[in-house]
């Protein structure tokens, strides 16, 4: 639901921005930024227009920002720009190009957009229908029509626009204006509860309302989500899990969500993650050649992994400073701070991190019984979320050479991991519980992996038990949707991963293009001898 289809392609835009901070700039200074990287001038030129009251400078910033506004394909904040200016049509009464392209690709008709943009950026308040009048001369009931972005939203045609009117919502900080649209048009049955779940899980990481692991989880169990919102709700998960410094985490969640839908948008904020671990090399080989020509985090991680130093960073200061307040990123950080503690430091205090011990896997629910019998009815809910497989057993196929279990210090998301024997402990064929009581560990998270006498890791399959239906002539029937276990194997075991304060396994499968991190239970799975 959250991919980067033109009717879609709004949303990410602004998904994350935050209300506009005071930051003195310039209009020399957005001027010779332009020459250097014109995206990355409308920062600066945004916040001339803000701080110079009337006047030349003011006039000639604001022409200039429209012009990289339009260059670079803002929708929105151009069309705001046109709005302020009296400039939607031209003298011939024809909608400008900004307006067509963006109403076209959405599949909305201009007034419907326009409609939106203006009253989703406004407070909202909740609407409750009053009794319908009777008409004085024929009797008929007439109903009371709602005021926008109600109305608008209410119509079938208009669905696209739900998202967009989020996005701003978020942006605005107006959760409670957001609520009120949300719940009325899934009262509605404007919204299905597949494309509602993303959108209610979203504004509580938003907002802070709710407990947002709670939900992600409480989500996931819905029976019928489609790829694009586990996609959106692995997504979710894993931003959660970065705001509150959980980089290794976070890291693995991305991967997932991108193997059900939107590849490019899980390789890119994995990438991310990874640059600010300072593994810049494997941040580096995971985005390839492919960047965004709009999205200023792409374009500046592109730079520095093409750079050998950093000279050219002093120019780009002051408008990455305006962007890490706006809309914290882990690559503005990196830039700023030059990697290290301190670029971490610096993201966490920017998104108001609260580390807390309980902020994910706990299956406790903190939001009324009511609205969540409303948003998955509890026949519709399955046991466990879809990445969830602690009912299922599993078998581990180990080579004859294997010695030993081993913690992996920084263990790397792509290629061999690198064993050092203090870190070791000798096993043998037995559950993953017992293996795993073995090497317990008082640190909060760790990651394992098994190696033979001379502490080479060792290559493991993971073989899923039962729990596939067959059809009459015995093969394995297709599965209706993607998962964990779709299919039964081998999958090949990359970590074993034991969070000791939730006391919970998870495994990191690989099969092809397939990447998942999978909750388990370890008296389930079993190491046997061949």
């Amino acid at each position: 639901m959250f991919s980067k289809k033109k009717n879609t392609a709004s949303f990410f835009l602004i998904f994350f921005l935050l209300p506009s901070l005071s930051f003195a700039v310039s209009y020399e200074e957005a001027y010779e930024l332009e020459k250097l990287s014109p995206i990355f001038a409308i920062p600066l030129y945004e916040e001339v227009v803000r701080s110079s009251g009337t006047g030349d400078f003011k006039k000639t910033a604001s022409s200039r920002l429209y012009f990289l506004y339009e260059k670079f394909n803002k929708y929105i904040p151009a069309i705001q720009y046109q709005t302020r200016a009296g400039s939607l049509k031209n003298k011939k009464g024809e909608w400008s190009s900004l307006v067509k392209t963006l109403s076209d690709g959405l599949g909305v008709t201009p007034f419907s957009l326009l409609a939106v943009i203006n009253s989703c950026s406004k407070e909202t308040l909740v609407w409750e229908s009053p009794e319908p009048t009777v008409h004085p001369e024929t009797g008929e009931l007439i109903q009371p029509t709602p005021p926008d972005p109600y109305r608008v939203l209410s119509k079938k045609e208009n669905h696209s626009l739900i998202r967009l009117c989020y996005s701003l919502k978020m942006k605005q900080r107006d959760f409670e204006g957001w609520d009120n649209v949300f719940f009325y048009l899934f009262s509605k049955d404007v919204l299905t509860r597949d494309e509602a779940l993303p959108l209610w899980v979203g504004s509580s990481i938003q907002s802070g309302k709710g407990t947002p692991y709670r939900r992600v989880f409480f989500s996931g169990r819905f029976k019928e989500l489609s790829n694009e919102s586990k996609s959106d709700l692995l997504f979710l998960y894993a931003k959660f899990l970065r705001h509150n410094g959980k980089f290794e985490s976070s890291t693995r969640y991305f991967l997932t969500s991108g193997t059900y839908a939107s590849s490019k948008r899980g390789k890119w904020e994995t990438a991310k993650n990874l640059l600010i671990m300072d593994r810049k090399k494997e941040a580096c080989t995971m985005i390839g050649d492919s960047f965004n020509a709009g999205d200023e985090s792409e374009i500046l991680m592109k730079k520095i992994c093409q750079s050998g130093n950093w000279d050219w960073i002093q120019a780009y200061l002051p408008a990455l400073k305006i962007l890490m307040r706006e809309n914290p990123d882990p690559v503005f950080a990196y830039a700023l701070e030059g990697g290290g503690r301190e670029a971490i430091d610096l993201f966490l205090k920017q998104v108001g991190s609260k580390v807390s011990d309980k902020d994910d896997d706990s299956e406790e629910d903190s939001e009324s019984a009511d609205i969540l019998n409303k948003l998955i009815p509890p026949e519709n809910r399955n046991k466990f979320p879809f990445w969830d497989a602690r009912d299922k057993e599993a078998d581990l196929v180990v080579p004859d050479r294997a010695k030993y279990l081993c913690k992996v210090i920084r263990r790397p998301f792509f290629g061999t991991p690198s064993i050092q024997p203090q870190f070791c402990k000798e096993v043998s064929p037995g559950s993953l519980e017992t293996l795993l009581s073995i090497v317990a560990e008082e640190e909060e998270e760790a990651s394992f992996t098994f190696a033979d006498p001379a502490y080479l890791p060792l290559s493991i399959k993971w073989i899923w038990k039962n729990g596939f239906e067959s059809e009459s002539n015995g093969e394995t029937a297709p599965p209706k949707f993607l998962g964990p276990s779709s299919e039964p194997g081998p999958w090949n075991l990359e970590y074993i991963v034991y969070r000791k304060i939730l006391n919970r396994a998870y495994v990191e499968i690989r099969l092809k293009d397939k990447y998942f991190v999978v909750s388990v239970k370890p008296s389930y799975v079993v190491w046997n001898k061949n």
